[in-house]
């Protein structure tokens, strides 16, 4: 019974809306998730008023979620928001206790339906994975850095926890904040290295390609020889003096950062990978 009564919730809340005035289509709804004739019948009795009220609450709760997550990208969607957000809910739903959360479980619901709708500009994903990124950086919890800790080539780093590296076709991070702004992003392969600053505030760092190898490596638990060697081979790269002096500057200016906290063990996976 008790399942019953939530699943009728469920998608009383989520689902197409029901007429307040048709007691008749809200008894056929309540029949068709099970529910007992006698609580069917005190529910019409009670009428559809408070549970639509409810219905709103939490509708507008979670659209508010994404408001304050993705500003810019909603307003550049227009009506398509609304579309995409009806479907989420019909077709989905947050499956999250977190509202913070929200937003991450919308985008992965619409990435592959927005690749194949003509409507959506093709940069509005990046852009809205973009700003949503910055909720979740900024709950991430902080870490506590080691001093003086001097670099390892046989050993690992260990990053904040608010550490993400984010790769974009779209250069989206440099549109205006205006949320009535309307410009373009220049097409251009973007990596970004995302991270909390001690000041509490998200902060962004452009990296090369190559940067943005070796860090992903390193952020995957490999070494700092093993992320060198990976990264240049895949980027057909010698590994020369420059490239070692500027990771060590880059790494250096992280740790500055308080995004690098200090060496640590090299993860691997049991097939010697990094994990």
């Amino acid at each position: 019974m008790q399942k019953a009564l939530e699943s009728a919730l469920t998608e009383l809340v989520l689902g197409a809306p029901l007429a307040a005035n048709d007691a008749e289509a809200f008894r056929a709804f309540l029949s068709r998730h099970g529910v007992t004739d006698d609580d069917a019948r005190a529910l019409v009795e009670q009428g559809l008023d408070r549970l639509l009220v409810y219905r709103s609450l939490v509708r507008d709760t979670l659209e508010h979620a994404l408001e304050v997550a993705m500003p810019r990208a909603i307003a550049r969607l227009g009506p398509l928001f609304d579309e995409y957000f009806s479907r989420f809910l019909a077709e989905h739903g947050p499956t999250t206790h977190y509202l913070r959360d929200v937003a991450s479980e919308f985008l992965n619901f619409c990435e592959p339906l927005w690749a194949n709708d003509g409507r959506i500009a093709p940069y509005l994903f990046d852009l809205a994975r973009h700003e949503a990124l910055r909720i979740v950086v900024a709950a991430a919890p902080p870490g506590q850095a080691e001093p003086d800790a001097a670099l390892d080539l046989d050993a690992g780093l260990r990053f904040t926890e608010a550490a993400r590296l984010v790769h974009y076709a779209y250069a989206v991070h440099e549109l205006p904040d205006d949320v009535d702004d309307r410009t373009l992003p220049e097409r251009r392969e973007t990596h970004l290295f995302v991270y909390r600053g001690p000041d509490h505030r998200v902060r962004y760092l452009a990296l090369t390609p190559l940067a943005a190898s070796i860090v992903d490596h390193l952020l995957r638990g490999a070494s700092l020889r093993r992320s060198l060697l990976a990264a240049t081979a895949q980027h057909r790269t010698e590994l020369s003096e420059a490239v070692l002096s500027g990771t060590a500057r880059l790494l250096a200016d992280l740790s500055e950062r308080g995004a690098v906290l200090g060496p640590c063990r090299e993860r691997l996976t049991p097939d010697g990978k990094p994990s």
